[in-house]
């Protein structure tokens, strides 16, 4: 199944760049930004994508239950079951439930239930709750920096998570915008055996434009987004912090930014080529010995949270041709549309540095596979097997990953 992070319910050496913004690679996508702005001065010339369907308008009571087997590299083989559903009776509600547990290599279990789309009082404002059971026995982990070395390191742990997000979402669903706000809690274990309980919030904000032709599977268009990490309430409704204490490596005094542009290139009706581009900076403790890491860069032929420093830069490609079927199915784990199949094959790169320099740019990790997907109305089930220097990697998750 897909790594961790990707689970349904999970809320996602020094160096000097404080104040630092994307560099070279982002110099040509915002250039051609600025070209179709500049070129394409009207609605009628395609500058913004025509919607293919509106999103609040899908069919109720779509659902998809999937069991699966994974073998996750170096962690062990896991069972579990990988489920959506969509407009739940007509409410507009949708829901995701993901439980996954190892059976052989490590003691590691996941229950997570994300509600989304929950109607407020105001147009275009819903909430979307997450909550998750985490337990990880003989886990092991990665060390961040460039240069971390190919072994893991030993956590054991155990903790809930809840998730609260509200967000506002105008003009067709093409600005939104987020709030998320975060609480572990539970303990992880030291390296003399001690267990030490811990509790934290985490808050973001994040910004989307999207101008593409759909909001689930785009086929022209493109999308750019930013999201910041935000300084969290020591108290609210989904619990109270412990005393200081770094929770999974968290540091309070960081600042990390994202990044993200977008494009989606239709070649035909069936055939479209998605191109990717992500930057991510952390800033504070500027003068820290220790590795200060941002997000994670996203390449698939690689463990989740592999590659983190204070920066990152990644860029990929995707071509998706898919089979139109547009075949209605209803029996026991799935009711919907079978709208298509969808076939990806993709490349991607990316390195991570803890400062901005050219050296950011240089001997660039890669990593590239091929996908599966099935298309039913407003869910994406996505299949990817990728692989790099360091071996093959599997997502079986929902939604595109782009």
């Amino acid at each position: 199944m897909s790594s961790a992070r990707n689970v349904p319910g999970w809320a996602s050496g020094a160096g000097s760049g404080r104040g630092r913004r994307p560099g070279l690679l982002w110099v040509p996508v915002w250039a051609l930004v600025a070209a179709q702005l500049v070129f394409l001065p009207t609605p009628s010339d395609a500058q913004v994508a025509e919607r293919r369907r509106v999103f609040e308008e899908r069919r109720e009571n779509v659902y998809l239950i999937i069991p699966a087997v994974a073998s996750l590299p170096g962690v062990g083989l896991f069972v579990g079951v990988v489920s959506s559903f969509s407009n739940m009776g007509g409410t507009g509600i949708d829901a995701a439930v993901t439980v996954a547990e190892s059976v052989e290599g490590s003691d590691i279990s996941a229950k997570a239930l994300a509600v989304r789309e929950i109607p407020l009082f105001i147009p275009g404002l819903s909430l979307e709750y997450q909550v998750a059971d985490i337990k990880l026995g003989n886990f092991t982990t990665f060390l961040p920096g460039r240069n971390s070395p190919n072994f893991t390191i030993p956590f054991t742990g155990e903790f809930d998570v809840q998730v609260l997000a509200p967000s506002l979402r105008l003009f067709e669903r093409r600005l939104n915008l987020t709030y998320r706000l975060a609480f572990f809690e539970g303990f992880s274990v030291t390296d003399d055996g001690t267990e030490v309980q811990q509790a934290s919030h985490g808050a973001s904000g994040s910004l989307l434009l999207d101008f593409t032709d759909d909001v689930i599977d785009p086929r022209r268009g493109f999308r750019i987004g930013y999201t910041t990490s935000l300084t969290a309430p020591e108290n609210s409704l989904l619990g109270r912090n412990s005393e200081p204490v770094e929770l999974l490596g968290e540091d309070k005094d960081i600042k990390v930014e994202n990044y993200t542009l977008t494009f989606y290139f239709p070649f035909s009706e069936q055939l479209t080529l998605a191109w990717h581009n992500f930057y991510s900076l952390a800033s504070g403790n500027e003068g820290s010995d220790q590795v200060v890491s941002g997000a994670a860069i996203p390449l698939r032929g690689y463990p989740g949270n592999r590659w983190r420093d204070r920066f990152g830069v990644f860029t990929g490609l995707e071509a998706r041709y898919t089979l139109p079927l547009n075949q209605e199915i209803d029996f026991l784990l799935m009711h919907g549309l079978l709208e298509g199949i969808q076939f990806a094959l993709f490349y991607e790169v990316g390195q991570v540095n803890p400062d901005d320099g050219s050296a950011l740019y240089d001997d660039l990790r890669n990593s590239y596979g091929v996908g599966i997907r099935a298309l039913v109305e407003a869910i994406v089930l996505r299949l990817d097997v990728a692989t790099s220097e360091e071996g093959p990697q599997f997502h079986l998750t929902i939604d595109q990953p782009f």
